[in-house]
């Protein structure tokens, strides 16, 4: 195995092929770090070039560009509370009030340092262990993918102080997860006689809405000035001390975990994982009562998850021919128009492609973190432009971004209208996460539900004598009855404070 990785090694620092991959990577921070595009638009931006090129230096650019496009997400998330990408949706959470206080070149320092990390561990277990980790995947059956769903669920119970408004937020997402055509029955549901709400609302949009044009709409009620404005634009310390490393390491390198494990599994992602990798490391933090008030902590886990999922994504798309996510299905496409099939023959008709791409990513994550720190130190720049001239850029992107999701202007429609609402849900203080992770999860929750009461003739037990299924239920029942806890202890030390 060694001297085969040595020769993709060689391959990998070939001038055209080096420069390509640097390419790709610059290429996806950028795509990222634009709100509404995702690795997977630069993929297809990119695909006249990949007809170009040999299929292994092709692969290797896609590579730069995936990961990249996964810290680049971080960018929008911190200095405009907009995550670039929808695995950069937990980032903002304590991402832009570090923005607030100042540390913005702070905030996309951590963010770059543990992208590398979260990179670099998934990229080590995807030449180490990809056979062996895709064989656990594949043994995730229905009962299984439900559980693991619930348990993701329950984390907008701990997203919020509040955990009324968090669960209200969250069963919203969920109601409107349950638009469109059920994936079971084939049936109409609450489309309202309009053929465009047949495939749902889509993710995209109502990202952008919740997220991004709410934060215009409030800037422009603000009369064009945002909070913190001039304290935003002292970029500060990029790289991060040894004193702020030791503090952030450990929910990076859980993150990092957490984000391969999810990876691994089809159909699912960066942006779960991010979400699940935040509220494990609020769990084990010393001081948890600073999430979501510029807690390094909260930005190292979600950007060591979401590239986590790099690697991981790739194991079963390169072994099994099933991508792990959005980005490698549009990846596995690609592959597939210029000759190339993944699957387990890959490993054995063309190896040297396998050991390019297992070289390629650990290289791309070198690349990412020298790119991502340039990125840090230069970035926040973009908030001295005045508001009434950002903000309408930040709109046509949004509309944009909205519109290139399927060149449809309904998805625009959705997007402002999503736009309104998470206006109002900000003005009224409930968190927008808990509704998007309910528009995620709720359809992977809903369909795998009907699929294992299908399959065990409506037997209610399989949640429990599947294995894997009985620990997520248990992790689910744990992270609710430790929501509870925490705010019935943080509502003491109120009271006792005000009678004090």
């Amino acid at each position: 195995m060694l001297p085969e990785l040595l020769n993709g090694l060689a391959n990998v620092f070939h001038p055209m092929t080096f420069l390509l991959m640097v390419f790709g990577t610059i290429v996806g921070v950028v795509i990222g770090a634009l709100p509404g595009l995702s690795g997977s638009t630069g993929i297809i931006l990119l695909l006249p070039l990949v007809y170009q090129l040999d299929a292994a230096t092709a692969i290797v650019m896609l590579c730069g560009l995936f990961c990249g496009s996964m810290y680049g997400g971080s960018i929008a998330a911190v200095l405009l509370n907009t995550p670039g990408t929808p695995s950069a949706a937990a980032t903002m959470l304590d991402g832009y009030p570090l923005c607030q206080q100042g540390l913005a070149g702070k905030a996309l320092g951590v963010s770059a340092t543990s992208s590398f990390l979260g990179g670099l561990i998934s990229s080590i277990c995807l030449i180490l262990i990809a056979p062996q980790l895709a064989k656990i995947a594949l043994s995730f059956h229905a009962a299984d993918y439900f559980a693991l769903s619930l348990f993701g669920l329950t984390i907008m119970a701990s997203t919020d102080k509040n955990i009324v408004k968090g669960l209200i937020s969250g069963v919203f997402g969920l109601l409107i997860s349950t638009v469109g055509i059920d994936a079971v029955a084939g049936l109409d549901r609450f489309t309202f006689g309009n053929y465009q709400l047949m495939r749902g609302f889509q993710l995209l949009s109502v990202l952008i809405g919740v997220f991004a044009l709410s934060e215009v709409f409030v800037i422009v009620q603000k009369g064009g000035e945002r909070e913190g404005t001039s304290q935003q634009q002292k970029v500060g310390r990029v790289l991060p001390s040894w004193v702020d490393f030791k503090g952030f390491a450990l929910a990076a390198i859980v993150g990092a975990v957490i984000g391969v494990f999810i990876g691994i599994i089809p159909g699912t992602g960066g942006s779960i994982s991010c979400f699940l990798a935040y509220n494990v490391a609020k769990k084990l933090s010393k001081h948890p009562e600073k999430f979501g008030h510029g807690a390094l902590e909260g930005v190292a886990a979600p950007e060591a998850s979401n590239n986590g999922t790099t690697g991981g994504a790739l194991i079963p798309m390169l072994t099994l021919g099933v991508p792990g996510d959005v980005v490698t299905s549009v990846m596995l496409g690609a592959l597939i128009l210029i000759g190339v099939r993944p699957g387990p023959m890959l490993f054995v008709e063309n190896p040297d492609i396998v050991y390019m791409i297992f070289a390629g990513m650990l290289i791309v994550q070198f690349i990412m973190l020298a790119a991502g720190l340039v990125c840090a130190k230069f970035s926040p720049k973009i908030l001295k432009i005045h508001q009434t001239i950002l903000m309408p850029i930040i709109a046509v992107l949004c509309i944009v971004g909205a519109y290139s999701n399927a060149n449809n202007m309904f998805d625009v429609l959705i997007a402002i209208l999503f736009g309104l609402l998470g206006f109002g849900m900000k003005k009224f203080g409930y968190p927008g996460a808990p509704l998007v992770l309910g528009l995620i999860l709720g359809p992977i929750a809903e369909e795998n539900l009907n699929r294992a009461l299908v399959i065990s003739d409506n037997n209610w037990s399989v949640f429990i004598t599947s294995p894997i299924s009985c620990i997520f239920l248990l992790l689910s029942a744990a992270s609710i009855i430790y929501a509870i806890y925490t705010n019935i202890r943080d509502g003491r030390k109120e009271m006792a404070e005000k009678t004090a």
